[in-house]
């Protein structure tokens, strides 16, 4: 711990120089109300609020009385939600991916990851930390356990999802940089537009997923597609997993 504290304040040290970025590249356009908020959370990171941003945000509490805002608005219906954890994110998600189909009369399409086992080296072996003592004959994981790693709990999973449940028109939001110039970016919104995927052993494969950008910085025109609308591939991400029984198994994943 002392060694990894000793790096880190030497890492530290490395930085000269530290800005504060002041143009906003996921939306460009702004209420008088937007301008508010940002001013507000600007504010709040020098512990410098005003009385009139606190008055301001105490005006968006939702609440019942007269000029409150009001979560049965329409417009709320399935907006972004910021929670405190990211067990109640994942749920929120599950439920919300219900709500939207059953608003949509659509059906959800379950694409699952495609897996395989990542054998520990020698020096992770040496770690007191609970991990698998067996190495593993093959890359290939067994139907049973295959199951299991399908359906844990994205916390146990480096939130990397076993299982993606998608439908038309669904609001996504992006987590990961993947095309700065094509505003694919982390936290981007976006709606589903459509899917390339296979079958494999009776279970969908997702192999691409083409999403509409909502609102961004600019418009975007790639071939053969309509405007906003952008591919996202399947990538293979090495994760560690932990399992109902509390071990720990290193798998390489691929999903969107």
């Amino acid at each position: 711990m002392a060694q990894q504290t000793a790096i880190g304040k030497a890492l530290w040290h490395q930085f000269t120089v530290v800005v504060i970025l002041r143009e906003n590249m996921r939306q460009r356009t702004q209420s008088t109300e937007d301008a508010k908020l940002r001013t507000a959370l600007e504010n709040m990171r020098y512990k410098s609020c005003t009385d009139e941003d606190i008055t301001f945000l105490r005006s968006r509490i939702a609440g019942l009385t007269q000029g409150k805002p009001k979560l049965a608005d329409p417009r709320f219906r399935h907006i972004s939600v910021i929670t405190a954890r990211n067990m109640h994110r994942d749920k929120i998600n599950m439920l919300g991916a219900k709500q939207f189909a059953m608003d949509t009369n659509q059906i959800l399409t379950d694409f699952y990851s495609l897996d395989k086992w990542k054998n520990p080296t020698q020096s992770r072996q040496r770690k007191k930390t609970k991990y698998a003592k067996q190495v593993h004959p093959s890359e290939i994981i067994e139907p049973e356990i295959q199951k299991i790693l399908w359906n844990l709990l994205h916390t146990d999973t480096g939130h990397s999802a076993g299982k993606l449940s998608l439908c038309k028109g669904m609001p996504i939001l992006i987590k990961k940089k993947i095309a700065t110039e094509c505003c694919i970016t982390n936290g981007a919104k976006a709606r589903v537009v459509t899917w390339h995927s296979h079958d494999i052993d009776g279970v969908n494969i997702l192999d691409t997923l083409f999403v509409e950008l909502v609102n961004p910085p600019k418009e975007i025109q790639l071939e053969d597609l309509p405007p906003n609308v952008v591919p996202i591939s399947r990538e293979a991400l090495e994760i560690e997993c932990r399992l109902p029984n509390d071990t720990l198994e290193k798998i390489v994943r691929q999903q969107i």
